[in-house]
């Protein structure tokens, strides 16, 4: 089963990409913190599903293109949800809104799996 996001525009992607990352560095500084080892797992299994997205919309930016279809796995788009709705405060009024935009989509998809 796959979940397809279609005619993403690269500026979006690139704040997904951007967001992402942060999302990342935050995961992983709470590894050094975390005493409990199911959260210590399940962060471990968001940073590596995290990590090959990555590359994933890495090869989207590079391609040019202005508008591109992502095809994520179940995994894959829970995991985004849930750094798309992170709260972080620093984000700017246009990483909000693609950001906001990103979790609107994957909620619909995944609510009607």
């Amino acid at each position: 089963m796959k979940i397809a996001l279609k005619k993403i525009k690269t500026a979006d992607i690139e704040i997904i990409q951007s967001e992402l990352l942060k999302f990342i560095r935050h995961k992983i500084d709470n590894l050094a913190h975390c005493n409990d080892y199911q959260n210590y797992c399940n962060d471990i299994i968001v940073i590596d599903t995290l990590q090959s997205m990555f590359f994933l919309f890495r090869t989207k930016i590079e391609s040019k293109k202005q508008e591109s279809n992502l095809t994520l796995s179940p995994t894959q788009a829970v995991i985004l949800l849930f750094c798309c709705q992170w709260q972080r405060e620093e984000r700017t009024e246009v990483q909000r809104i693609a950001m906001q935009m990103v979790s609107d989509v994957l909620h619909e998809k995944l609510v009607n799996i």
